[in-house]
């Protein structure tokens, strides 16, 4: 059962996709299929034996067609996430009432970790399939922290853009929004980990642990404090 926040944010995310037209539908569905034929192949064959082309079969387009959407196979298996693209727009949209850019960053991530909680069962699965995939292939683990550098990236250039903190640099724009998504990061990291147990439990109260361990060290009331 979902509770009233999850139930609002799984409800935000497919309203958002409602208005999507015909060419983005169908862009969405290409890209689905793409990740769907390199997470099965990928699973079957491994990594290094399987080719774009075989993954184009997979998925019934023509291998140009593959290479507009993925371009590499390793890109494949994340060509359909647009969770931080989403996430960006989110923060580019917020109006000017907002404490700052960074609060906003980090509502849209929390957003985006209730839509998480609020999956079904069969989409914590796929999450999971991939994750494996990640862990045990070089490839796949470097894409996949190119595209998490990129993001850091985009979201401090939005930050130094806004000005908001006053007087931020770059230096310290990247640290907060890098610790930000680092936490997220851990918390799905340690719900991986819980669900591979049978555990369940909430990805956003592993978030508020992680974010609250991380206020006590730095404010000095975690043992081994930096001198």
């Amino acid at each position: 059962m979902l509770d009233d926040r999850q139930r609002d944010a799984h409800g935000a995310r497919d309203a958002s996709r409602a208005h999507d037209g015909p060419r983005e539908q169908r862009r969405r569905e290409t890209r689905r299929a793409i990740a769907d034929a390199a997470l099965d192949l990928f699973e079957r064959q491994g990594v290094s034996a399987t080719t774009c082309e075989a993954i184009a079969d997979a998925a019934g387009i023509a291998p140009r067609t593959f290479y507009r959407h993925a371009v590499t196979k390793e890109n494949a298996l994340f060509v359909d996430d647009d969770a931080m693209e989403r996430l960006v727009a989110r923060v580019r949209a917020v109006d000017q009432t907002a404490p700052t850019v960074i609060r906003a960053i980090e509502q849209a991530y929390l957003a985006q970790i209730d839509a998480f909680d609020a999956d079904p069962p069969e989409g914590h699965a796929r999450v999971l399939r991939v994750r494996r995939l990640v862990l045990a292939d070089p490839g796949l683990l470097a894409r996949a922290l190119a595209l998490e550098d990129e993001h850091v990236q985009e979201l401090t250039t939005l930050v130094l853009r806004a000005g908001d903190p006053p007087h931020v640099d770059e230096i310290r724009a990247r640290t907060v929004v890098t610790a930000i998504g680092t936490s997220v990061r851990l918390a799905y990291d340690e719900w991986a980990r819980r669900a591979v147990r049978g555990e369940g439990t909430s990805t956003r109260s592993l978030y508020l642990q992680v974010r609250s361990g991380l206020i006590d060290y730095f404010s000095g009331s975690a043992d081994g404090q930096a001198s």
